[in-house]
């Protein structure tokens, strides 16, 4: 089972290359893409089930033992995103094959989205800090790639500030990691929580931390390193914005959950402060955003810097209960918020255009298209008995556990504002009725792309629903990532029992 954890990042690596050479768009290439997804899907469940059953995967790389070789674990909360990765990924190619007709695709699309989830895959699966640089850069590339690769020459001026808000977020990362391995000696994860908890107090540490976490930030769009992305997703493909949407921001509010549970001491309470206050300008300040655009793109955008605030409010406040929060947040919003695209790429076929200005009669003549964004638009807001209901009331429930009012207030005026923002949306868009605008039926395409956006929508409402059991994963995903001690144990014991050391 070991072995299994590197898999995630081999498989969609050598798809992308062989798609390289397959350079013929076709249906027997799709097919063979698609079930490259569902094999990655497969994986991770097992991983998942693995993970729950015997523990975290440990593979030390090359039979190298750690600390002196590359560590790959798959934990409990390593599994969940990879699974939550493979699931997105997964919907966004078959939602893809629905929009597009095989003869308009364009040959790198396909290659590229594999090269982006490698490199998601092993910014999930590594325990080791250069190497989720590496990862970082596998992203950008590809990531920047498929931002350029059918954008206009309008659109494309919007890729430079996310090229270069990166490039310097990967050059302080390169930077933190040289000081981490001048102070602990070490880039293994395990090795630096080891050194870092004996350290602790020590002001460089905590300056590391600064730098650490600025970098994590930059990553997951916090405020104020924020202002590459609105701008940024609304030029893309719908399918390939689901895929942005839901997984590229999560991947640095994981990387931010695992530094803050298992790189850095604990006690760092000023930093978690810190953390949780520039979340609360996050929300207030991306939803404000939303309200202000008047295409559903732009709005969605910019909701998805006001929900990573819910997420890093989370950590900010730094519990047991508060990091299972996160978790609960993070498996909601990935879902919804691609289910989110999906439907508004479904309203721009049917409309041929997602403006608010000229959209419009979808209720009337399309209520199940109606359905498939009413349901995840109410679970972003934070509609009980909906997803994102459970993760706001436990995120609240932490804030006055803990007294921050402020917190508390701001987060629930973001969320009345994402309600009215999606409102907006609703009104204008389904609810509106208005001749002028043409509702293209025809365009047998919103059917495939309706079926996949419904399927998203149906695991949205199995999490709300079902809330129960996704819960006591997340709990249980909490303790493992707050058990510093565990994962030293883990890493620097298991990794290296079955070789010798070089």
């Amino acid at each position: 089972m070991n072995n299994l954890a590197v898999m995630p990042v081999i498989v969609p690596a050598l798809a992308g290359v062989v798609g390289l050479f397959w350079w013929r768009c076709g249906t027997a290439r799709r097919v063979a893409f698609a079930l490259v997804g569902l094999a990655q899907l497969v994986l991770a469940l097992v991983l998942v089930d693995s993970a729950r059953t015997h523990g975290p995967a440990v593979l030390g790389v090359g039979g190298w033992a750690a600390p002196y070789g590359i560590a790959i674990i798959v934990d409990r909360l390593s599994a969940i995103m990879l699974t939550l990765g493979a699931i997105t990924a997964l919907a966004s190619m078959l939602y893809g094959f629905a929009q597009q007709p095989v003869r308009f695709e364009h040959p790198l699309r396909l290659p590229l989205v594999q090269f982006l989830v490698a490199g998601i895959s092993l910014s999930f699966a590594t325990a080791d800090l250069f190497n989720l640089f590496v990862a970082f850069e596998v992203m950008l590339i590809a990531s920047y790639a498929l931002l350029t690769l059918e954008a206009d020459d309008r659109d494309v001026k919007h890729a430079l500030p996310y090229l270069t808000v990166n490039l310097v977020g990967g050059a302080l990362f390169l930077g933190a990691a040289g000081l981490a391995y001048g102070l602990f000696g070490t880039l293994n994860f395990a090795g630096i929580a080891a050194r870092a908890v004996e350290m602790s107090g020590d002001p460089r540490v905590m300056a590391w931390a600064v730098l650490l976490l600025t970098v994590f930030a930059i990553k997951a769009g916090v405020f104020p390193l924020y202002y590459w992305l609105p701008n940024a997703y609304p030029i893309l493909p719908a399918p390939v914005a689901a895929l942005y949407s839901g997984m590229l921001t999560k991947v640095g509010v994981y990387v931010l959950l695992r530094a803050c549970g298992t790189l850095l001491p604990h006690d760092l309470t000023g930093l978690h402060a810190a953390l949780a206050w520039l979340a609360g300008l996050t929300m207030i300040l991306g939803v404000l955003g939303a309200v202000s655009r008047n295409f559903i793109r732009g709005i969605l955008s910019f909701h998805i810097l006001s929900q990573i605030g819910f997420m890093v409010l989370a950590i900010g406040f730094f519990t047991e209960y508060a990091v299972a929060a996160a978790v609960f947040y993070i498996v909601h919003h990935i879902i919804v918020k691609s289910s989110l695209f999906m439907a508004g790429g479904v309203v721009g076929v049917l409309n041929r255009s997602d403006d608010l200005d000229r959209s419009a009669n979808l209720w009337r003549t399309m209520p199940v298209v109606g359905l498939l964004f009413l349901l995840p638009a109410l679970s972003l807001a934070g509609l009980p008995p909906l997803s994102g209901f459970w993760g706001k009331y436990m995120i609240v429930v932490e804030g006055v556990r803990q007294g921050q009012w402020v917190l508390v207030v701001l987060s629930l005026v973001a969320s009345v504002l994402t309600l009215f923002s999606m409102l907006k949306i609703w009104n204008t868009s389904f609810w509106a009725e208005d001749p002028s605008v043409p509702v293209r039926r025809d365009d047998g395409r919103w059917r495939g792309m309706a079926a996949v956006t419904g399927g998203m929508v149906v695991l949205s409402l199995a999490i709300g629903l079902g809330a129960a059991p996704f819960m006591d994963l997340a709990f249980e995903t909490a303790r493992e990532v707050l058990d510093q001690e565990g994962y030293v144990r883990l890493v620097l014991g298991a990794a290296g029992e079955a070789v010798a050391a070089p």
